[in-house]
């Protein structure tokens, strides 16, 4: 017969496998935290390796993967270099424009690291894809915005912890709190409009007008 400690430490083990916030790194989100307002870019690749061996982010890659069969076994492959040569209006040409503004590395996120998997990689990428989509800048508001449309599409942990952030900087910036509001709506309009956007292969339509992009994603008309 099992001992009682030994039942309770398999029992706790089991329930570890259901508990969504196991595996998080706390050091990783705190220091999330702790930038995210002044650098919201650099508090999102904080908040991603936080996030990154979580039974949520597990669960999240999962039904992902689902929706974007197709892509989960594709290389990306960036040539920023190339895609400033596209016209600004088109998808590369605008994502291509807003890395280089931000001061990003995108190959950081090409290369694939040990245990990742290639959704997640895909899923790191399409940030700042996402970003050029829906039309929000790399500012706070901007993420924030894109937070919601993230987390409806994604339903992921990583956005939850981007949005508690968002009454914290209202009280903050009372003045910008309009546009706060706005980016938010249009994070939940275009969130719940747009086709499951990790089965859109970004890459492959670089040269697209990102009118068009939007067009085949179903959101045109809100953001327009």
């Amino acid at each position: 017969m099992l001992s009682a400690s030994t039942a309770k430490l398999g029992f706790q083990q089991h329930l570890q496998k259901f508990n969504p916030l196991a595996g998080i790194n706390w050091l990783e989100l705190s220091r999330a935290y702790r930038v995210f307002l002044s650098n919201p870019s650099q508090g999102i690749l904080h908040i991603i390796e936080a996030a990154r061996h979580s039974n949520w982010q597990q669960w999240v890659e999962q039904r992902l993967a689902s929706q974007a069969t197709h892509l989960c076994s594709a290389s990306i492959q960036i040539d920023i270099q190339q895609l400033s040569k596209l016209p600004s209006d088109t998808l590369g040409g605008a994502y291509a424009r807003h890395i280089i503004s931000s001061g990003f590395n995108p190959e950081a996120f090409v290369t694939l690291k040990d245990g990742e998997s290639s959704i997640s990689r895909r899923l790191a990428i399409s940030h700042d894809v996402h970003h050029v989509i829906i039309g929000f800048e790399g500012t706070p508001i901007g993420e924030f915005g894109l937070a919601v449309f993230v987390l409806l599409q994604y339903r992921d942990l990583l956005n939850v912890f981007v949005l508690s952030h968002a009454p914290w900087f209202a009280i903050g910036h009372i003045h910008q709190v309009p546009k706060l509001i706005a980016a938010l709506s249009r994070g939940l309009q275009t969130g719940l409009k747009c086709k499951p956007i990790i089965a859109y292969p970004f890459e492959q339509n670089w040269h697209k007008p990102i009118k068009q992009v939007r067009q085949e994603l179903g959101i045109l008309a809100v953001l327009s």
